[in-house]
């Protein structure tokens, strides 16, 4: 047996060493290799120019709106075909029908990140034609797909059965770095950043906490692109030593600032996109680095009274900055950093290593086979 994993990154933040989008669709094409025989294929970022006649066409019914999709014949002869893309228009649709033309028998997954995904981005008049035309074709693209993988409890989408995982992680690219706590309490977010991640409630409050007086030395780590609203909030609440815009790190950037943070923030605006549970890839990277976390979705893998697992209300309240230290304090005032992360770790690793999460996907190939 032997099929192709087929990545197509929309955006540039998604692609590349720096993009934990990336380094997630590569560790999963590792563990699928450990069951069948499997070739990674990732396409370069959708390129498209800001001219005003682009931007029109993109908009109209029947054109491709991010990427041309065109189909050469890569997949010929294969057995199946995984493909994590993230959407669907007139151009893709045509794009599976080649593919399954040319290839009858070839069983295709389709993997949803995240579902349901209408309310991840925000409703503007100038979006509308986008999310027309991804609601029109996706039904049409699903006539084409053999399974659907998600990893929020679906059984079925689209009338696709759907193969059910947890998001996974490979821990082996990670190690847990030597901590110190300090006097300042470090705590870390690393993202895309959209909306419906929440952290402008970290922000407000951060806001709350030292207008009533807060005393602690506070500073919140964000690390990935920025959104122009945080910025605002930040500068109009006077919060520039409180809050670090990192921009986009990989690499020992990016593990110097996991060393100075002992919390992690999750998903905190889970309620804007009907998101109640969290199978981020962030809440296992935490995990690898040995952070305990702050979200108002509750991580899939953990039980709701996970010591280490702090929730917040499921709304758009200021996050309770005062509810935050008792957490932080009571984890890190009785026992040393190393041992809470080496325990963090243990537990995540046994529940969501890549080479167990993925093997539902395999069982389902090796079973159709036969």
């Amino acid at each position: 047996m032997h099929g192709f994993f087929l990545f197509a990154p929309v955006e540039k933040e998604n692609a590349g060493p720096g993009s934990g989008v990336e380094r997630k669709v590569r560790a999963q094409h590792r563990a699928l290799q450990q069951y069948v025989d499997c070739t990674l294929s990732i396409l370069p970022p959708a390129e498209y120019s800001q001219s005003f006649l682009e931007r029109v066409w993109r908009r109209l019914p029947g054109t491709a709106a991010w990427r041309k999709w065109s189909y050469d014949g890569a997949f010929d002869g294969a057995d199946f075909l995984y493909i994590r893309q993230v959407y669907h228009d007139a151009s893709f649709t045509r794009y599976l029908r080649a593919i399954r033309r040319r290839n009858p028998t070839i069983k295709l997954i389709y993997e949803i990140p995240t579902y349901p995904y209408d309310k991840e981005t925000a409703r503007s008049l100038s979006r509308l034609p986008f999310d027309l035309k991804e609601r029109h074709n996706r039904a049409k693209a699903a006539k084409y797909m053999d399974r659907i993988v998600t990893f929020y409890g679906q059984k079925e989408i689209w009338g696709i059965p759907c193969i059910d995982l947890i998001n996974g992680y490979d821990f082996s690219a990670v190690q847990i770095p030597k901590r110190v706590q300090g006097e300042t309490i470090h705590i870390l977010s690393v993202s895309a950043t959209a909306f419906w991640h929440g952290y402008d409630r970290m922000i407000e409050g951060l806001h709350d906490y030292y207008a009533h007086g807060g005393k602690e030395a506070i500073v919140y780590h964000m690390v990935g692109n920025t959104l122009p609203e945080h910025q605002v909030l930040v500068e109009q609440y006077g919060l520039a030593d409180h809050v670090v815009f990192h921009g986009r790190l990989d690499g020992q950037a990016l593990a110097a600032v996991y060393e100075q943070c002992l919390l992690g923030v999750d998903i905190l605006g889970g309620h804007r996109k009907d998101f109640p549970v969290s199978s981020t890839l962030k809440s296992r990277e935490y995990a690898a680095y040995g952070l305990p976390l702050i979200t108002s979705s509750p991580v899939d893998y953990l039980p709701r009274d996970y010591e280490y697992q702090l929730l917040v209300p499921y709304d758009d309240s200021p996050v309770n900055m005062e509810s935050v230290l008792e957490f932080y304090h009571k984890i890190y005032d009785t026992g040393e950093p190393d041992q809470t992360a080496q325990k963090i770790r243990a537990y995540a690793e046994s529940r969501c290593d890549m080479k167990i999460t993925m093997k539902p996907v395999a069982d389902w190939l090796l079973e159709e086979m036969i």
